[in-house]
């Protein structure tokens, strides 16, 4: 029965330390995943390179050589307490000791024997209160320890630095070493100055480092593993900032990679209200931006590819039917022809729109600059637009000034822009509309201005009209570049292109020029307003 008891405690002893072991293996094993997770970027700080690397390299260099500075003033400092503290005393204690005993020495006996001073230096080291925190020693004039506080007669030979030091000195030395017995002391000897004898007497008090290094060597581990603690403490939060800033970024890589692949669909989910938060914001904004370029893109290919094809498709058609018919049918070849040197006149404005549209991309719209009449030219381009207005049932109104306002300007280009000011405001003005075209000066600005009452374009697309392939109106006409064309060539005139416009009730158009100084320009117009009306 006991046996059995003995071998159950015994197997309980064992599941026991069993279950222990077990329990200490998992805590091991999870405290390494956690440590091999959190120091995870520095194994990919030396197997790759980035921003992790160039981050722990700059923090752990300046970090180690700040640590490795503060250790090293640390040790000084603490040397310098304890051991400076200790020697310090330990000298004013000697100093005051040598002279209180050759004090006491002198009135006791005028002319001091060895005797005599053995004796004395006897009762003085039986009253010496602190025998147990030093070791105080006579020396002869021969350099013999006479009497110690030990008890002990030291062993003949015993090394003295501070002994020979003070005899050299004539008044004291210090030493800081290890004695006979391998252990860590400070010496100091003063000599006494005794009537009456040759050589040198002296005190000498010996202290053991040995409790100061022990303090010594704790306080420096102590700094040590306050640093190791620093260190661990700042690699972790190193470690948890690296990851905040690089996965991030490497999200952002890949995410830029896509857009740069065409998926302008993609979006980061923004995480911190930060500089990496604004910079997805950027990257989301970008994409957008893009999107909506890309679609303008495709819609202006698809433009560009309906409207050329329209003209084409008219020419190639008419000219089929001119060659077909026979040389009898004069009327019909008369209109197809005519029908074709239209189409060839529209094709031939849409191909020098797509011109000037990418000499503005590249920079390159060249402005001939000459004083000229804007009067003159606002004119031939109503004139220009007469007939149309008359078959399409619309009213063209222009208000001409009486005199002449001259302008610094390239003819051409600022009647294309009158072209397309008015050619805009008829295309979107119904049949029995109104157009109005006028001038004002105010402020040597002198402001142009087209007048419709048509469908009027939406608030929320007035600002984007200006952008290129942008088009209000996907059912017109147009390759949705001809504002952007414009603008451009008004902001190289120092003008403005302003468009004013509200849903519904009609859009006014501005075009600003600055007037020239000369004003030798004179208008050949009689009237004060101008009218293409129609005529049933």
């Amino acid at each position: 029965m006991t046996e059995i008891t003995n071998e159950t405690s015994e197997n309980r002893e064992g599941n026991k330390n069993d279950k222990l072991k077990e329990k200490l293996g998992k805590f091991t094993g999870a405290l390494g995943n956690i440590l091999k997770h959190l120091f995870l970027p520095y194994r990919e700080m030396i197997r790759g390179k980035g921003i992790t690397r160039r981050w722990l390299f700059t923090t752990f260099s300046l970090l180690g050589t700040m640590l490795i500075v503060i250790f090293i003033i640390s040790v000084s400092l603490i040397n310098s307490f304890y051991y400076n503290n200790i020697k310090q005393v330990l000298d004013q204690r000697a100093e005051v000791t040598s002279d209180y005993f050759a004090q006491t020495a002198f009135n006791s006996y005028a002319a001091m024997n060895e005797n005599d001073y053995r004796l004395s230096a006897q009762a003085f080291v039986e009253g010496f209160a602190d025998k147990d925190k030093m070791e105080i020693q006579f020396i002869n004039g021969r350099g013999a320890t006479l009497v110690t506080s030990t008890g002990f007669e030291p062993p003949e030979g015993q090394p003295k630095p501070d002994y020979e030091e003070a005899c050299k000195n004539g008044d004291h030395g210090a030493w800081n070493g290890l004695n006979e017995n391998n252990e860590h002391v400070y010496a100091v000897s003063y000599i006494l100055e005794l009537p009456n004898y040759k050589g040198y007497r002296a005190i000498r008090m010996i202290v053991s480092l040995e409790p100061t290094d022990a303090a010594v060597r704790g306080n420096i581990i102590l700094i040590s593993v306050i640093m190791l603690v620093v260190l661990l403490f700042i690699s972790l939060t190193s470690s948890y900032f690296i990851r905040s800033i690089v996965n991030p970024v490497k999200t952002i890589t890949n995410i830029a990679g896509n857009i740069a692949g065409g998926d302008f669909s993609i979006r980061l989910e923004k995480q911190h209200d930060d500089e990496i938060g604004d910079l997805m914001d950027s990257i989301n904004a970008m994409a957008a931006e893009l999107a909506l370029s890309e679609n303008a893109k495709n819609d202006f290919i698809s433009s560009v590819s309906h409207e050329l094809r329209t003209p084409l498709t008219a020419i190639k058609g008419w000219s089929e039917t001119v060659l077909m018919c026979g040389t009898e049918d004069e009327a019909m070849i008369k209109r197809g022809m005519g029908i074709i040197i239209k189409e060839t006149e529209r094709l031939s404005g849409l191909v020098e729109q797509l011109l000037d549209f990418s000499r503005m991309q590249s920079g390159r719209l060249v402005m001939n600059f000459q004083l000229l009449d804007i009067v003159a030219e606002i004119d031939d381009v109503v004139f220009m637009f007469a007939e149309k207005a008359r078959k399409e049932d619309k009213r063209l109104t222009f208000y001409e000034p009486e005199q002449a306002i001259p302008v610094m300007g390239d003819r051409d280009r600022l009647k294309q822009v009158i072209i397309i000011a008015i050619d805009n405001a008829m295309k979107y003005s119904e049949s029995g509309g109104e157009i109005y075209v006028y001038t004002s000066v105010e402020n040597d600005r002198l402001t142009i201005g087209v007048r419709d009452h048509g469908c009027g374009i939406p608030s929320d697309q007035l600002s984007k009209v200006k952008q290129k392939f942008y088009k209000a109106n996907t059912e017109k006409g147009g390759f949705g570049i001809g504002l952007a064309v414009a603008d451009e060539i008004i902001r190289k005139h120092n003008g403005e292109f302003i468009i004013d416009s509200v849903e519904g009730e009609g859009t006014n158009v501005s075009i600003i020029l600055p007037v020239a100084r000369q004003t030798g320009l004179t208008s050949d117009k009689n009237s004060t307003e101008s009218e293409v009306i129609n005529n049933e």
